[in-house]
């Protein structure tokens, strides 16, 4: 195995022994080495066959990156694999890339407050429990601390990146708008730890994956509907409010059962800061 390009002490671009030209990565597989020698094969830790579309993209980033985020970067998709999350053939570029930009940004002093935070610590539990544990990673790693909006960002770019689950920001985004309303027509304030706020959001979040899936809720009436209306002035205007939402965000109106089902949760939300 020959080196072809020498990036850093851990990242090199290597002809493979089936003649196709791969990333390899490996603590000090690059220290020393210049094109055309030969690589010590058990220094190697990843090997990655990167697409021709990607490459360009991916041999810019190795020449610019800190080999401390190659490191964090490892860790925390290790980490996310350990809790059973399945990531893409792009994970690792994609990752590398967030976390130098993100340190980037805090060296500069910008900061980027994360207005999704609430919903992503409430609705990604998991992933957002992984995205404190690549704060401290990051910090192991290259020094460097972040603060709390960052694991919400790194929470969700491990949804983004996991298998099938491309529609998240937008999910978010869907759940924070239907909450805005609920806030603004009741006048009150809602507790993102309460189970009903929970509940509702995630009825909210399987109610947008049903319109993406295109499934179809029944149209027939719940008997109890015209009684829930009635127990408070404020139901009809949330309600008509959340469907003509609904409908500009999804481009889908929504069912009989579907505006029951809400109306259940407008009910409980209703006393909140009562």
């Amino acid at each position: 195995m020959k080196a072809i390009k020498v990036f850093n002490n851990n990242a090199i671009s290597a002809m493979m022994p089936d003649g196709r030209e791969a990333m390899v990565l490996g603590k000090g597989i690059g220290f020393g080495k210049r094109p055309g020698q030969t690589v010590d094969e058990k220094m190697i830790e990843k090997v990655y066959y990167v697409q021709t579309e990607m490459q360009t993209r991916f041999l810019q980033m190795l020449q610019n990156v800190q080999p401390c985020v190659i490191r964090a970067a490892e860790r925390i998709l290790a980490a996310a694999e350990g809790e059973g999350l399945h990531m893409s053939s792009q994970a690792t570029i994609s990752l590398i890339d967030h976390i130098s930009f993100a340190i980037e940004r805090l060296e500069k002093g910008m900061s980027l407050p994360n207005l999704l935070l609430g919903e992503t610590r409430m609705l990604y539990e998991k992933e957002y429990e992984l995205g404190c544990r690549a704060l401290d990673i990051i910090h192991d790693c290259c020094g460097v601390t972040m603060p709390e909006d960052e694991a919400g960002y790194i929470a969700m770019h491990l949804v983004s990146i996991s298998v099938g689950r491309n529609t998240a920001y937008g999910v978010l985004k869907f759940i924070k708008g239907a909450l805005d309303i609920v806030k603004e027509t009741y006048g009150i304030t809602l507790n993102r730890d309460s189970m009903d706020v929970v509940r509702f959001s995630s009825h909210l979040k399987f109610l947008a994956q049903r319109i993406a899936q295109q499934e179809a809720g029944s149209e027939e009436q719940d008997p109890l509907y015209p009684y829930l209306l009635a127990r408070d002035s404020r139901h009809p205007v949330c309600l008509s409010r959340l469907e003509s939402y609904i409908r500009e965000a999804t481009g889908c109106a929504i069912g009989a059962q579907e505006k029951f089902y809400l109306l259940i949760h407008l009910n409980r939300l209703s006393t909140h800061g009562e």
